[in-house]
């Protein structure tokens, strides 16, 4: 037997739960505007960090053609990075499970690729004006 309320509470939690996405594409669509009204001067970069130290940044914006680059630890793992245009990945690595090769090309600032057997982080940054040269960040 269905009350009254029983239907309307039915109601309100259906309407709720459709919120979270509600927000979130207002919350995007002010971000789009944002970043269009923004100086142009913003600069994405690629940092590669081992164990938390920075080992290698590269400009990805603007950048042409494709980059290669291998991280090798001194106990022998490794793992290829790979830069085309404006986006990075991970295309090779001798770790067990393979989820940071699997993770594929990251271009946006913030997101992230993470290499756990091996330490290894992959952020996308953003740089207002930095110094550059030749393609790698100097700072």
């Amino acid at each position: 037997m269905i009350r009254p309320w029983d239907i309307i509470i039915v109601v309100l939690l259906v309407i709720g739960s459709f919120t979270p996405l509600v927000i979130f594409a207002l919350h995007e669509k002010n971000q789009v505007a944002t970043d269009k009204q923004a100086p142009t001067t913003q600069v994405r970069t690629a940092v590669i960090s081992h164990n938390g130290k920075k080992v290698y940044s590269i400009k990805l914006t603007g950048h042409k053609g494709s980059t290669k680059y291998r991280y090798q630890a001194a106990d022998g793992d490794y793992n290829d990075v790979e830069i085309k245009g404006d986006r990075i990945a991970i295309v090779g690595a001798n770790c067990r499970d393979q989820v940071c090769v699997r993770r594929g090309w990251i271009s946006k600032p913030g997101q992230t690729i993470v290499c756990l057997p091996h330490k290894l982080l992959i952020e996308i940054k953003v740089n207002h004006g930095s110094q550059t040269q030749g393609g790698m960040v100097t700072e």
